[in-house]
């Protein structure tokens, strides 16, 4: 690995500090990294939910798009991965590079490990050192220590943050749809406007759910592979090899002077101790400072020298001595031997039982996946025999609003009469029937039991005279906050509606 080139500051860090590095990467490369992915994952969205649509399961657009992020893991890495040397591939390398890389881990992470929470932190380690198996196994849990809880908190995040987009799109869109055009209830949402449009609901839930997915998976792998690197920082010292490279590259950039000057210092001993040695005898160790200099010295140098001396072993860094004080206890305790650890009995009855306990985890894994199919497919037959049975609709307030009955002639006397026996709701019902009964009659259009408060309210804005339409908005109001709300008025704001038209036929507004 070429750490000279690497662009990124090694240091070791907290993981929290190694998340914002992961961030900062993803920034720092975000044009290589997004066209690189909507390069190769919009081609395989649409045709997941094309596949969906033509056998008649539009939600399978939508659950591989899912099962598919760890084979999408492998184009933001390959970016990245190149980046942190500054050199940031293109789409078209990025793609090509992809069968480089060993595929035998991400078939596993597509299948038995598709739910692992560490995805993030064993992408790197399995495609960017190519281990064999066994050692990878060794390596991986050297890699793990004190990380896999921030992996597992990193997944965890991610897949919220995903989840609160996701919702996001749907709150935004509903704030900008006109209340007029809301349905009533979610429940009704759910089993008209969904039910009628199913497919077109479902491939629009695909696409905000791959557009959340677009925005957070790549921010998901750029964090581990940052995770990656603090950690191989950590148990490497890559910070302390890259400093010695560094100061090896300054001291080979010096030039030929130091190297020719060090040839002098380790020649000049070895010269003399040649010399030495070829008359046969032994140098003896200088015993004062004019067998060290080589010249005499007088006696204020030997005075200053062994004051000198004297000072720098009082240094405590050279010698000397220190005072140091401790508090101990009176009795100490009498140390306890050293247990051993028994050893088991039986050293392949724990082992066994581990190989039981995941057989089992395994077959129970079998059992939900089967019962998990099981329930789709009973799903589907009961969705085809409810689709071909016919559907009748249920009562509700605005069947019992239209009745067959016809309205009294003193529309607004029974209203009164109603209200004054307690009746509120007979009586308010009775007089939102007649605003309907009346503007269909002023529009000529045909009264129907399907129209709903929303629809009025649109008949009502396309009146030609403004104070009637303002009656009609006042009065299907007034009836929704009481039959939805429970929420009713008072006496003044009744005897209001009461006076003039539609309460009074012949009455003008």
């Amino acid at each position: 690995m070429e750490l000279e080139r690497i662009s990124v500051v090694l240091r070791p860090r907290a993981p929290r500090e190694a998340l914002d590095l992961g961030a900062t990467m993803l920034r720092a490369n975000a044009r290589a990294v997004w066209s690189a992915w909507f390069a190769f994952t919009l081609p395989v969205f649409v045709t997941c939910n094309a596949l969906g649509v033509a056998l008649g399961l539009p939600w399978l657009g939508l659950v591989l798009m899912w099962w598919l992020k760890p084979l999408f893991d492998r184009l933001p890495l390959y970016v990245l991965s190149r980046a942190v040397f500054d050199r940031a591939p293109g789409w078209r390398e990025t793609l090509r590079g992809q069968g480089q890389w060993p595929w035998g881990s991400t078939w596993a992470a597509l299948s038995w490990l598709r739910i692992d929470s560490n995805r993030s932190l064993r992408l790197p380690l399995e495609l960017l050192e190519g281990l064999p198996r066994r050692q990878r196994a060794a390596r991986w849990s050297v890699l793990r220590r004190r990380i896999v809880t921030d992996a597992s908190l990193l997944t965890y995040g991610c897949l919220q943050f995903e989840l609160v987009l996701f919702l996001s799109v749907w709150l935004l869109a509903m704030l900008l749809i006109p209340r007029e055009w809301l349905p009533d209830s979610l429940r009704d949402f759910f089993r008209v406007d969904v039910h009628a449009a199913s497919t077109i609901w479902m491939l629009l839930t695909s696409l905000v759910a791959y557009l959340a997915m677009s925005v957070i998976e790549p921010l998901y792998v750029a964090c581990g592979f940052a995770l990656y690197l603090n950690r191989r920082t950590q148990l490497e010292a890559w910070d302390i090899d890259l400093a010695f490279r560094r100061l090896r590259q300054r001291l080979q950039a010096s030039g030929k002077t130091l190297a020719v000057l060090l040839a002098c210092a380790c020649c000049w001993p070895l010269s003399s101790h040649a010399a030495s040695s070829s008359h046969g005898s032994r140098v003896a160790p200088p015993t004062s400072l004019e067998q060290v200099f080589k010249q005499p010295v007088d006696g204020a140098d030997q005075q200053r020298f062994a004051a000198a001396a004297t000072e720098v072993y009082r240094d405590p860094r050279f010698g000397g001595e220190h005072k140091a004080r401790e508090w101990v206890f009176k009795y100490a305790s009498t140390p306890q031997p050293v247990r051993t650890p028994m050893q088991p009995l039986f050293p392949g009855f724990a082992a066994l039982v581990a190989m039981i306990l995941k057989l089992g985890l395994w077959l129970l894994l079998a059992v939900v996946v089967g019962a998990l199919l099981r329930f789709v497919w009973r799903w589907q037959r009961t969705r085809v025999v409810v689709d071909a049975a016919p559907v009748t609709p249920a009562p509700t307030w605005r069947a019992q609003v239209m009745a067959d009955t016809p309205l009294p002639s003193d529309l607004a006397g029974a209203i009164r009469t109603l209200w004054g026996a307690q009746q509120q709701r007979e009586a308010l019902a009775l007089l939102y029937r007649g605003c309907v009964e009346q503007t269909a009659r002023l529009l000529q259009l045909p009264a129907s039991i399907d129209a709903t408060e929303a629809d009025w309210l649109r008949q009502a804005a396309a009146m030609a005279d403004p104070a009637r339409a303002q009656r009609v908005i006042a009065i299907v109001r007034t009836w929704q906050f009481a039959a939805y709300a429970g929420r009713y008025p008072d006496d003044v704001v009744v005897e209001s509606l009461l006076v003039g038209w539609p309460a009074q036929a012949g009455a003008p507004a």
